[in-house]
């Protein structure tokens, strides 16, 4: 299969014709663009070669950039020699040689540029390949095809097919009558007219004639090129720009897909991070905590401990206070400590001394007593204290100073000379004091009271039953 580049299938014509030949060879005259419209092109695909005469200087420069291979010849084909005035519509394959139809192209709006190019004639480019075949010569000049058939001179070069445009520049008329006499003395027959170019075979090549005769069709195998400006494709054409329309559309949407994705995916990857963060806090929170707990677990592991062993010493020591109090120093010091308190407490002198007396041992009372009343008189606020309390007991105060000489605390002549030393006169008034010394002896040791003890006790209990 080919794919067919001609404007109007000249090259599935001659292909169907020619397909048997291998690198075959060709001339193209008025070969235009190296692409579009050329009939040269599918050859060349097949491994063909040839040589393109082209006098248009923006289309020779395509094709030898396109077919650097194969010889470009930068002229114009005709009778003469020199230089030819050609008249140039570029990109429209209008340009000619021919000054009438040139001036009908320039009023019909087309812009003309003029320029001299040289003239060669079709003999000498046919002999300069008498060497090899020419399996197909095509001429497209553009009213100029007279002119370039009757340069063929007397050359004896015959390609195998010639093919000529054969209508008026953009007009079905007809314009072989011309030159269509010429080659038939030349030996080519007609054989085919596609509406636009006539066919001819040579006559050395018979057996061509054969291909032709119906215009292109299936069996011929050939596909339009994607570039093709072919009217028999505008209906795919309009449908392939349908489907590049919503191809558009689609990729349009692609794109914003493919932002959305991207966006969301900055999205993940943040997220992502935020996890990662949150994560690793959880996981150094959770560190802390367990860091925590075995703190606090320690510190009640020590709590107990220490508990056990505040238990164990408390305890510890219930037992040894236990043990005092039911030892018998204990037992016999508890006097002392009861004098001590009441005085601490603020009791009067009269009921310490009264417990001195009867709960002490005699001769620890008497060393009590010595003290006290040293202490009463070194200190006069106590000691005026301890008079207003033995005011009410002359009896008692009697004892005290007799004590107090036996003593040596107080001298007996400062008694005779002076009856109220230590400030202990007597009182004619006696205020009630019933109960004073009730309750103080207790009952467990009022058994190792001595008999004088008792006397006193005699009689502060018969003072105090005359007071009731």
């Amino acid at each position: 299969m080919i794919t067919s580049y001609a404007q109007n299938f000249e090259d599935v014509i001659l292909w169907r014709a020619l397909k048997s030949v291998k690198h075959g060879f060709y001339i193209d005259i008025g070969a235009q663009d190296p692409v579009e419209d050329s009939v040269s092109l599918s050859f060349y695909e097949q491994g063909w070669r040839g040589v393109h005469v082209e006098p248009s200087t923006l289309y020779a420069a395509k094709i030898r950039a396109a077919r650097p291979d194969e010889e470009v010849i930068e002229a114009a084909i005709g009778l003469d020699t020199g230089l030819l005035t050609f008249y140039e519509f570029s990109g429209t394959g209008l340009s000619t040689g021919d000054a009438a139809i040139a001036r009908r192209h320039a009023k019909a709006g087309f812009e003309m540029k003029e320029r001299a190019v040289p003239l060669v004639s079709l003999e000498n480019l046919l002999d300069r390949h008498a060497e090899k075949d020419i399996h197909w010569l095509k001429v497209d000049v553009e009213g100029m095809e007279a002119g370039v058939i009757k340069s063929w001179g007397s050359s004896k070069v015959r390609p195998w097919i010639v093919v000529v445009e054969s209508t008026f520049p953009l007009s079905t008329k007809k314009s072989h009558e011309g030159w269509q006499s010429y080659l038939g003395k030349l030996g080519y027959k007609f054989v085919y007219f596609d509406g636009l170019n006539r066919f001819y075979v040579s006559e050395e090549h018979p057996e061509l004639k054969v291909s032709f005769g119906p215009g292109p069709n299936i069996f011929d195998e050939f596909a339009f090129p994607v570039s093709s400006n072919s009217g028999l494709l505008a209906p795919m054409r309009q449908r392939l720009e349908a489907i590049e329309e919503k191809k558009a559309e689609v990729q349009k949407r692609l794109e914003a897909a493919n932002a959305e994705v991207t966006s969301l995916n900055a999205k993940l990857v943040t997220l992502e991070s935020d996890i990662h963060n949150f994560e690793a806090a959880r996981i150094a929170e959770k560190a802390a905590a367990n860091r925590l707990h075995e703190a606090v677990t320690s510190l009640e592991r020590h709590a107990q401990r220490e508990a056990e062993e505040w238990r164990v010493q408390a305890k510890r020591y219930r037992d040894q206070l236990e043990e005092v109090y039911r030892s018998r120093s204990w037992r016999l010091t508890w006097p002392y400590r009861a004098i001590g308190h009441a005085v601490k407490s603020g009791r009067t002198v009269a009921r310490a001394a009264a417990i001195s007396v009867i709960l002490l041992p005699r001769r620890a009372a008497a060393g009590v007593f010595s003290r006290m009343i040293r202490l009463v008189l070194t200190r006069p606020a106590l000691k005026r204290r301890a008079i207003a309390s033995l005011h009410t007991y002359p009896a008692i105060l009697g004892h005290l100073q007799a004590f107090a000489r036996s003593r040596g605390i107080i001298a007996t002549q400062a008694i005779e000379h002076n009856p109220g030393a230590m400030n202990m006169a007597v009182s004619t008034s006696d205020p009630p004091v019933a109960g004073v010394f009730m309750g103080v002896i207790p009952e467990r040791v009022s058994k190792r009271i001595s008999s004088r003890s008792k006397r006193i006790l005699e009689m502060l209990e018969t003072r105090r039953k005359e007071y009731q």
